[in-house]
């Protein structure tokens, strides 16, 4: 019995560890360069019309 639990535990461990990288790396490939762009955009590195001009871009 207490190798069952055990092994339960493994794997819901393991499940909820490989879920979240699969979830971080796909937030990482989509969001990634348009949070970097709204950074930009936010600290004032771009103006108004470069930002929707790449966000465009981005969006293609």
């Amino acid at each position: 019995m207490g190798i069952g639990l055990l092994l339960l535990i493994i794997a819901v461990g393991v499940t909820i560890y490989v879920v979240t990288r699969l979830l971080m790396r796909k937030y990482r490939v989509e969001d990634g360069p348009l949070l970097i762009l709204k950074e930009r955009y936010a600290k004032g590195e771009i103006n108004d019309e470069d930002f929707n001009h790449k966000r465009k871009l981005l969006d293609d």
